[in-house]
Formats: structure tokens, C-alpha cells, sequence
């Protein structure tokens, strides 16, 4: 009798650590495929706003910096987005601008950003070899972050 209670308890046992291990798996599941369903979504969003041609994220912009070059084969529009912010806080809103230059000739496309703000700008660019201008006007330094997208 004390044999058929054991055995009894320990096919509960079993049957309750299936179910606890079956739900845990479920969930499992369900946890990897969000993040695979999020990043292909994002990813369609990115090739429907068009390829990144350059990318900054800048920690400090005391005053003036430059980024590396970036190359256009054609004539393209482009998309300029930067989101700025305070390093420390301040009551003074910050104005900076960020630049579109182009290498040899100096020709620039400049766009003007006052206070922490995101903003966006578009601008049509000619065949060549280009880098970006960041001026910060304020005495305090600014966080900077953006792309040059292809419209």
C-alpha cells in the first residue's frame, strides 16, 4: 500500500514538473520571437525610409568637430536627422548647427537646431565625397546624434 502511495506521488510529481517545464517553454518561445519579429520590422522600416549613407553619435561637442567621409556616386536627396541634447543641466537653451560639407570645393548645406530637441531636414546632394560640421554656439557641450539617410 505504502509502495502504491509513492508511486502514485511521484507520477504527480512527474506530471507537475511536465506541465511547469512545458509552460516555461511556451513562454521561452514566445520571449525569442518577439525580438526576431521586432528587429524585422525595424528593419523594414529602416529600407522603406531608405539606405543610412552616415551615422554620428557624439558624446561631447565643446565647440567644433568633424566626422569621417562619406561618398555619393549620383545626385541624391538625402534626410538629415539629429536629435541634441544638454550634457549637464542648464536653464540656457543650446543652439548648434550641423553641416553637409563637401571635400574640394567646401560647398555646405547647414542645418539650425535650438534648444534639446530631434529634428529633420531634407537636402539634395551632388555626386562627391562628403563629411559633417558640427557647431555647437553655447558655452556648454552638447550630445549629438543623427543620420544622413537616402530619401
Amino acid at each position: 500500500m505504502l509502495r502504491r502511495k509513492f508511486k502514485n506521488i511521484l507520477l504527480c510529481a512527474v506530471a507537475v514538473s511536465g506541465l511547469t517545464i512545458g509552460t516555461q517553454g511556451a513562454f521561452a518561445s514566445d520571449s525569442t520571437q518577439k525580438p526576431i519579429q521586432k528587429q524585422s520590422q525595424e528593419k523594414i522600416q529602416a529600407n522603406a525610409q531608405g539606405q543610412v549613407l552616415h551615422s554620428f553619435d557624439i558624446s561631447r561637442v565643446d565647440r567644433w568637430q568633424s566626422s569621417g567621409p562619406f561618398t555619393l556616386n549620383s545626385t541624391k536627396s538625402v534626410k538629415l536627422k539629429v536629435l541634441t541634447a544638454n550634457i549637464t543641466w542648464s536653464p540656457v537653451t543650446p543652439y548648434s548647427e550641423v553641416s553637409i560639407v563637401r571635400q574640394g570645393d567646401g560647398k555646405r548645406v547647414t542645418m539650425s537646431i535650438y534648444a534639446r530637441d530631434y529634428k529633420e531636414e531634407d537636402f539634395v546632394l551632388e555626386p562627391g565625397t562628403y563629411y559633417l560640421e558640427f557647431l555647437n554656439h553655447m558655452s556648454m557641450p552638447v550630445y549629438m546624434r543623427g543620420s544622413v539617410i537616402e530619401n
